[in-house]
């Protein structure tokens, strides 16, 4: 087992104990609607193929990425400590832009919605990732190897980083005025999960929101937002129902304008 998988099933333990603690907490102390059965086994679902996809997409990706290491005459040693935070905050710096195509373009977007698709947001929701995202995703990190990261090291740094943003997914925390400027927190990513129009384009930073601010992306948390998507799946209990519908929508778009091509007929190119 490599230093990736390791650090890897030790945050997926972490993550998994705080969940089960506040999954607990909702459902039999509080029962205040945050958690629900079914919404909850799928979120467990979903989790459960996001990391076999992961371990397997991302050990052929670190291959992939090396070839883009050895080209580079830059380098870090990692020696010092700041070599590290650097990279956590180039890191989080390529997912911001990452995270903001995923919102933008179709085909990022059918993988990504997966995150969103529930009506809860909870540290389950959190763990409610793309079983194929990162085999569109990881091209944004060629640049962060090419400035002289290892790969091997970036992926090990990037579940820590994940770490961050999966905390932000609980609804017991609340303002927190001096973190909430320059990370994001629960309150600033609640925004990024209202259901109304524009607001999956807020907020878009792992860790950090000051890149949210840079860019006009920010939204301040000013009502009890509502969680999901517009429409909202029509089968919200099958897991691979929630991974792919989108996918299907967008294969069948496609298909049948490959159709109109051949026979003559004008029409419009599906969007990216």
């Amino acid at each position: 087992m490599t230093d990736m998988h390791v650090v890897m099933w030790i945050a997926v333990a972490v993550m998994f104990g705080l969940f089960l603690i506040e999954a607990v907490y909702s459902l039999f102390i509080k029962r205040d609607g945050h958690y629900s059965g079914w919404d909850t086994f799928a979120n467990l679902a979903v989790a459960f193929g996001y990391m076999i996809s992961s371990l397997t997409i991302g050990a052929m990706i670190t291959v992939f990425l090396l070839p883009f290491y050895h080209l580079s005459p830059l380098r870090f040693s990692m020696d010092e400590w700041w070599h590290w935070a650097l990279m956590f905050v180039v890191n989080d710096f390529f997912f911001y832009w990452s995270h903001r195509a995923s919102h933008k373009l179709n085909f990022m977007w059918a993988s990504h919605a997966v995150h969103h698709n529930s009506d809860k947001l909870n540290l389950g929701t959190g763990m409610r990732n793309s079983w194929v995202g990162l085999a569109i995703d990881w091209v944004f990190f060629i640049p962060i190897v090419m400035l002289g990261f290892h790969p091997v090291l970036l992926f090990a740094l990037i579940p820590l980083a994940s770490g961050w943003d999966y905390l932000c997914h609980t609804p017991y925390v609340g303002k927190l005025p001096v973190l909430d400027w320059i990370f994001n927190t629960p309150s600033n990513h609640r925004m990024h999960h209202e259901k109304a129009s524009g607001y999956h384009y807020a907020n878009l930073g792992g860790a950090l929101i000051i890149w949210d601010r840079l860019f006009g992306t920010y939204a301040k948390e000013e009502k009890t937002p509502e969680y999901g998507v517009e429409p909202m799946p029509a089968r919200p209990r099958n897991p691979f129902y929630l991974e792919f519908y989108l996918w299907g929508a967008l294969i069948r778009d496609t298909a049948r304008w490959v159709r109109s091509v051949f026979r003559g007929e004008k029409r419009e190119l599906p969007s990216a």
